[in-house]
């Protein structure tokens, strides 16, 4: 029997050992199974874990630059992912990819193109020096920069309201700046694109909205994540797939590495089991997924690798 277990970073655990824990527990029960490991990410955590060196991508995890701090608000500065991406393109890289969340900074990404500028003096000639490289955001929320289901907005219940709503117009003040001198004119419509309102601008204090301008394009982690690994043939050559997730939700089944896994193998017919945190579905909203069990278990190594003993027992044929 070949089982393909699939994970992102989940709790404390980076996803490969995750992905590694399962596996551990599954050849001990059953070691005639073969038993494989496929790594995704939220984009959030664990982009360089999934993409790895071989895939000729320089990659940039937002998460490890921004300011985490409670003053991360009112003194942070995305000007740090800049700098890693000067470095990733006076390294000679083709091709940057941005791991990206929500973040505490919010300066609209003021500071990344604050260094652009100072590089290549304006943002025309920016764009057009960065027009061989491939530019990726790879986001976990597909939050805009702008609006009342924004960056900001997100940000008011821990900043509170007032505070948010000044930052929102100083944002909202430069956003429109910025696609003034960049944006192209929509054919249609006859305005300017607007990428303060687009899908992952918000994220990583507005480095998404930044890179968006400079040509990027962005895609949620998981999607990117598994079209660039090649997920749906891992999973289409397997007789079962595990899928590790932190919780099961209404969020999970649409952005996880179940949502990820879960249309190859359903159409393929076959079946999906879930090892969660915490599941707060029921059986009818698992069901559009080809979701034939969920076992929930603790997010760490010694657990999972138990409840992979447990669900090897239930679900090998061997």
């Amino acid at each position: 029997m070949r089982v393909v277990v699939v994970s992102a970073a989940v709790g404390p655990l980076r996803a490969p050992e995750a992905t590694g824990a399962v596996r551990a527990g599954w050849q001990e029960t059953v070691p005639r199974d073969d038993v494989r490991t496929h790594i995704l990410s939220d984009g959030a955590r664990g982009l360089r874990d999934a993409l790895g060196a071989s895939s000729g991508t320089v990659v940039v995890e937002t998460g490890d630059l921004l300011d985490r701090s409670d003053a991360a608000f009112h003194g942070g500065s995305t000007d740090a992912v800049a700098r890693a991406l000067l470095d990733a393109v006076d390294g000679g890289a083709r091709r940057v990819a941005f791991g990206m969340g929500p973040s505490r900074v919010h300066d609209g990404g003021a500071g990344l193109l604050r260094v652009v500028r100072e590089r290549w003096g304006d943002l025309v000639t920016a764009r057009a020096a960065l027009g061989g490289v491939e530019l990726v955001v790879a986001g976990a929320d597909p939050l805009p920069l702008l609006g009342l289901h924004g960056a900001g907005a997100l940000l008011a219940p821990v900043v509170g309201a007032r505070e948010a709503q000044d930052r929102e117009a100083e944002v909202a003040r430069f956003a429109a700046a910025v696609e003034e001198e960049l944006a192209p004119l929509d054919l249609v419509t006859g305005r300017r694109v607007r990428w303060s309102g687009v899908p992952y601008g918000g994220l990583a204090g507005g480095a998404g909205f930044a890179l968006l301008a400079l040509g990027a394009r962005a895609a949620g982690g998981f999607e990117l994540t598994a079209v660039e690994t090649s997920l749906e043939d891992e999973v289409t050559s397997a007789d079962l797939c595990v899928a590790v997730l932190e919780v099961l939700d209404a969020v999970a089944l649409e952005r996880s590495a179940v949502s990820a896994v879960a249309p190859g193998a359903l159409e393929a017919a076959i079946p999906v089991v879930v090892i969660s945190g915490e599941d707060q579905t029921s059986r009818r909203h698992r069901a559009a997924l080809g979701i034939a069990g969920v076992h929930t278990s603790e997010l760490n190594a010694a657990s999972l690798r138990d409840m992979a003993r447990r669900v090897a027992r239930t679900w090998s044929h061997g």
